[in-house]
């Protein structure tokens, strides 16, 4: 293995080097110069900046006008003397000696196209990039070019789109505004990173079976619970809201950016206004059109109406969990075999989604989820039960907000694995990249924001997976129910105080922070169902909502950049 690995490092070295020497040369006729990318930079600044086309350096470095640019990246820009003809395609002689071997019996030759990237082409195969990249001895999956001939193994088949079927137009009666963003910011530091894979957590309660979540089979005993979620990996959503909405426009908009799940929020306040007298016809006309619509369903199911309740103030929990308990049970019951998976509550670690006297409390929300968890497989044993995400705070007084990493190990400690199938999370980037870690001033243009891991897409993935195997629950996915970035670019208004990041982050880099954070949530190969948050919420909320920062339609419904760029890559 050491020879082999000597071996490959020779070939990687020549190969820089003839790719050196090759942009030397046309280096030094002129043809083109090389630029540094800076922090917060994007093609269009610098295609702006060297009074080229965004077409035109994304031909010259193998890119799409979405490809994510990082800080340090060295990019090929045209000189000024041919700033406007075509160049050469870049790939075709940075890598001169280093082709793919000859294609194999067996094997599947697709052809580069325009636009194209690797995790596009890895998509349609039923792969990964990383795969495609090893398989042909590509060194850097970026940089592919037009007319390259990547060799797909074993003949895997090509994904079929789903069918667009024809929906009929219905508004929904208007049922309140979607939840605001989460504004409550970290101050305390991420738990220790110790990636060892354990077997699941320990024995449930005599009375009630349920499988591990690790790699064991099913038992045989009649009535076992299954972890349905153990074979349902990385996938497209988005969140949408269709109360108060045309419905077969906001699922025509679903479609047409491919994706195969679709998160909307039930609050329970608004549909059991007393007990036990549940407005079905309204979830009914809800579940009906995203079912029409052939996607699969997440339902949020939160907010505790007025008369289960032991407080009045803002947004909580039950006094008792088995009101919630038979609210969910009788949807896991009406739509079984329709509605796939119930998020138990939203950002249980803050004060306003969990106002009661009793405070804010993982053993509490976990004894709610238990609750729930048996109604809903009682009904349905195929539905999937997902634990609330948690709002990504490191402030952690215990009243206003718990930490949600220190929240996450609470859950654990209280019993979480027992009665979830994944683990819910948000892994918001506020201004900051996906791919940055904290705390390296990723944007010096940024004043802030970036001081504490919470604000850093991949660190809340990479730390509740920390937090996740060290509890032995390394088996379990993590569904991302909410993520994104915001921009205020285009919308002419002041976000609030807390919001202001979103005047850091350009339409562009909206689009590209967005593509990027699904590619990576697939490349870590521990993440779930992933769920753009937001499709549509400009239209609900209107120009100044703060949930409009995120909508991938701006107010009058028009698709934004980052809507343009994720039905490129998800295609």
């Amino acid at each position: 293995m050491q020879h082999v690995r000597r071996w490959m490092t020779l070939l990687l070295v020549l190969v820089a080097v003839l790719g050196a020497q090759t942009v030397a040369r046309a280096q030094d006729d002129g043809q083109f110069t090389t630029h540094t990318v800076q922090a917060g930079e994007t093609l269009t600044s610098i295609a702006s900046q060297y009074n080229t086309t965004v077409e035109l350096l994304a031909q010259m470095n193998g890119l799409t006008a979405a490809s994510y640019l990082t800080p340090g990246q060295i990019l090929l820009v045209p000189s000024a003397s041919g700033a406007m003809q075509a160049t050469p395609v870049p790939g075709a002689d940075q890598f001169p000696t280093a082709g793919p071997p000859p294609v194999q019996t067996g094997e599947i030759v697709h052809t580069v196209r325009a636009g194209e990237t690797l995790f596009r082409i890895a998509l349609q195969y039923n792969t990964t990039a990383e795969a495609l990249a090893q398989y042909n001895g590509i060194p850097d999956p970026r940089l592919i070019y037009v007319g390259q001939q990547i060799r797909i193994p074993t003949q895997p088949q090509p994904v079929a789109p789903a069918p667009q079927p024809q929906l009929q137009e219905t508004v929904f009666p208007t049922a309140g505004p979607p939840p605001a963003e989460e504004t409550v910011f970290p101050t305390a530091g991420p738990p220790p990173v110790d990636e060892t894979v354990f077997p699941t957590a320990g024995p449930p309660p005599a009375d009630l079976q349920v499988t591990p979540t690790v790699g064991a089979e099913p038992p045989a005993e009649p009535g076992a619970i299954v972890n349905q979620a153990r074979n349902v990996g990385f996938a497209f959503g988005v969140q949408i809201h269709l109360p108060g909405q045309p419905g077969a426009t906001v699922m025509e908009n679903v479609n047409a950016l491919n994706m195969q799940w679709v998160k909307q929020v039930i609050d329970w306040s608004l549909y059991e206004t007393s007990q036990g007298a549940v407005d079905w016809a309204a979830i009914d006309a809800l579940v009906e059109t995203m079912d029409e619509a052939g996607v699969n369903i997440l339902l949020t199911v939160t907010n505790a109406p007025g008369w289960a309740r032991d407080s009045v103030e803002e947004n909580g929990p039950p006094a008792d969990p088995a009101t919630y308990a038979a609210f969910v049970g009788a949807m896991a019951q009406r739509y079984a075999g329709v509605v796939d998976a119930y998020e138990i509550w939203d950002s249980p670690n803050l004060r306003r989604a969990w106002n009661t006297p009793r405070g804010i409390s993982a053993a509490d929300y976990v004894a709610l989820l238990q609750a729930a968890f048996t109604a809903i497989k009682a009904a349905d044993p195929a539905a999937i039960v997902v634990s609330a995400g948690l709002a990504p705070t490191g402030f952690n007084d215990g009243v206003n907000a718990i930490d949600d990493r220190v929240y996450l190990m609470q859950m654990y400690e209280a019993g979480v694995a027992q009665w979830s199938d994944a683990i819910g999370a948000h892994p918001n980037g506020w201004a900051n990249p996906p791919d940055s870690v904290c705390c390296q001033n990723n944007r010096p243009a940024v004043p802030a924001w970036d001081d504490h891991p919470s604000f850093f897409f991949r660190d809340t993935l990479s730390d509740y997976r920390a937090i996740m195997v060290e509890n032995q629950d390394s088996g379990t996915y993590i569904w991302a129910t909410e993520f994104g970035w915001g921009s205020n670019d285009g919308l002419n208004v002041t976000p609030p105080e807390a919001l202001g990041f979103v005047e850091f982050t350009s339409l562009d880099e909206q689009a590209q922070y967005i593509v990027r954070g699904f590619e990576l949530g697939r490349e870590l190969g521990y993440v779930g169902p992933m769920f753009l948050y937001n499709l549509n919420f400009c239209s609900v909320v209107g120009q100044t909502g703060e949930q409009c920062l995120f909508s991938l339609l701006d107010p009058a419904g028009n698709p934004r950049p980052a809507f343009f760029a994720v039905e490129a890559m998800a295609d």
